[in-house]
C-alpha cells in the first residue's frame, strides 16, 4: 500500500543501526547502504519519506522502533546476543531527484531504471522502498553494481542526525559519536515555518485516514 507518488525534491532519510554499518566501533558509509538483490534481480534499500515523519522527533521515533523489532525478531529467533544488540544512532537525508538520477549515470549503464515509492511496511508509515531494476540481457557483476550505487548514494547525502534513544542512555560510549559527515555536509532543514507547520497537520490528517482504513479492512 502506498500513499501518493513521492516528488523529486521530496526529502528521504536512511536509518544508521550498530553493528549493521559499523567495523567494530568505526563507521563504514559502505555499509551503511544495505541493497538487497531480489530473485528478479531488481534491487531495493529502506528509506523513510519526509512527509510522514514530519519531524525530527517522529523521524527518530520510527528509527528507534526500527532497532527495537530488530532485537526483538533476534530474540524470538534465539539469535540474540547482548554484545551484538542493535542501536540506533541517527539518520541522513537525500531528495528522491537524486535516486531517479541513478539512470544514465557512467558506469552505472546497466541500470534500466530507479525510482523510490510509498510502500507502508507493516506499522510504519513512513516506509519507502527504493527499487533499482537491472537491463535485460547480459548478466552484470551485481556486487559490483551495488558497490557502485552505495558509492553515489553516499556520495548525495547530507547528516548525520545523531540521536540517542531512551533505551540506550545508560550506553558507556553510544556509537553515533562514530557517525561520519559525508561529502555534501552536514543536513539542515531549510523548510520555512509555515510549511512545517503545513506538514505537521498534513502527517496528522493523512495518519488518521490510513489507521481509519487499516481498522476497516479497506
Amino acid at each position: 500500500m502506498g500513499w501518493g507518488r513521492i516528488s523529486d525534491g521530496d526529502n528521504l532519510f536512511r536509518h544508521c543501526i550498530h553493528p549493521n554499518s559499523f567495523r567494530g566501533r568505526s563507521f563504514l558509509p559502505e555499509k551503511f547502504i544495505y541493497i538487497k538483490a531480489a530473485p528478479d534481480r531488481s534491487l531495493h534499500a529502506s528509506l523513510v519519506w519526509e512527509r510522514f515523519v514530519p519531524t525530527t522527533g517522529l523521524l527518530h521515533d520510527s528509527g528507534c522502533r526500527l532497532a527495537l523489532h530488530m532485537n526483538q525478531g533476534a530474540q524470538a529467533g534465539g539469535k540474540y546476543e547482548e554484545e551484538n544488540k542493535k542501536i540506533y544512532c541517527g539518520a541522513y537525508q537525500l531528495q528522491a531527484n537524486t535516486i531517479r538520477a541513478l539512470t544514465g549515470i557512467e558506469g552505472l549503464e546497466e541500470v534500466a531504471s530507479a525510482d523510490v515509492v510509498h510502500s507502508i511496511e507493516g506499522e510504519e508509515f513512513a516506509h519507502a522502498d527504493l527499487r533499482i531494476v537491472l537491463k535485460s540481457g547480459k548478466t552484470p557483476n551485481i556486487e559490483g553494481t551495488k558497490t557502485a550505487i552505495v558509492t553515489y548514494l553516499w556520495a548525495a547525502y547530507r547528516g548525520p542526525l545523531k540521536h540517542v534513544c531512551d533505551c540506550d542512555k545508560d550506553a558507556k560510549e553510544h556509537p553515533s559519536s562514530a557517525l561520519g559527515v559525508p561529502p555534501r555536509g552536514r543536513y539542515s532543514d531549510t523548510r520555512s515555518s509555515i510549511f512545517r507547520a503545513w506538514s505537521i497537520v498534513r502527517y496528522h490528517i493523512c495518519f488518521w485516514i490510513w489507521r481509519k482504513l487499516s481498522r476497516s479492512g479497506g
